[in-house]
């Protein structure tokens, strides 16, 4: 799984980039901001939404929001850091901060927008469990779902609605585009895999030639989205917990626990093993 939610984050904040609060969180006041988040404040590019205390003394974290998302940046002695801050042991205290401190996004909400803006590709039995999988179309770890999915959803046992991205590679927004605007999406999806260059990484649909403005406003709400419920790559997952709410996955599931959700089996802790 590649990551290039930061990059693009990156770009919609102009210049800083994405994870959440770490400690006691409080409201954060302007004179207290550093000078980059100041301006950017009153340049109306982007909220602060709290600061908070991090495991560094007096490196201050800081939770910004424009309409591409929530993210943390860190701030000290009036200098804006951005990126991720490892510890000593080498762990990624910005993944921690993200994922203990995010508010959690409203999945249901999600699920609506995407099954009432169309363009996903249905398949499987009407009733079985239901999964909504994010997927570029240059994405080996898609491929490899694609493969452990496809025997379950011929034997009735899961329902999938593909959601096509296209950002990890340069052919992958007009390989998006082209899967999206064949006659028959769903077959030009089971092409772009069932001739899938694993040396390459590639998929086999060829690029589309000309962009389609209401394609590609179709496959940048589809990112959009995948943003909103957290996903850092491709393959990202919706799915319903025992309890009826939903719930994601980022990254490649292992068979075990993608056969224990088409099963209706409790599913294991660590999804992706």
């Amino acid at each position: 799984m590649k990551s290039s939610l930061l990059r693009r984050c990156l770009a919609g904040l102009g210049a800083l980039s994405l994870a959440l609060p770490a400690f006691a969180a409080t409201r954060a006041s302007s004179p207290q901001l550093p000078p980059v988040l100041t301006s950017l404040v009153k340049a109306g590019k982007l909220k602060v939404v709290s600061r908070f205390s991090t495991a560094v003394p007096g490196l201050t974290g800081y939770i910004v929001t424009n309409k591409d998302g929530t993210q943390v940046v860190f701030g000290e002695h009036g200098y804006l850091f951005v990126g991720h801050l490892i510890s000593p042991e080498g762990a990624d205290l910005t993944d921690d901060y993200r994922g203990r401190y995010s508010p959690k996004p409203d999945y249901a909400a999600v699920v609506k927008g995407l099954d009432g803006g169309g363009h996903l590709i249905s398949e499987g039995r009407a009733g079985a469990p239901l999964l909504y999988v994010f997927v570029d179309p240059n994405c080996i770890f898609c491929y490899h779902f694609y493969r452990m999915a496809e025997p379950l959803v011929a034997s009735g046992r899961l329902q999938l609605r593909w959601v096509v991205v296209g950002f990890l590679q340069s052919t992958s927004l007009a390989k998006a585009a082209a899967i999206l605007a064949a006659p028959d999406p769903r077959g030009a999806w089971h092409a772009d895999e069932d001739r899938f260059d694993t040396a390459h990484e590639s998929g086999a649909i060829a690029p589309a030639r000309t962009q389609d403005p209401a394609l590609q406003a179709v496959l940048k709400a589809h990112l959009a989205d995948m943003d909103v419920i957290g996903g850092t790559g491709t393959p990202t997952l919706l799915y319903r917990e025992a309890h009826g709410r939903w719930s994601t996955v980022v990254g490649l599931p292992t068979q075990d626990w993608l056969t224990r959700y088409a099963t209706g089996k409790p599913l294991p802790a660590n999804p992706n093993g």
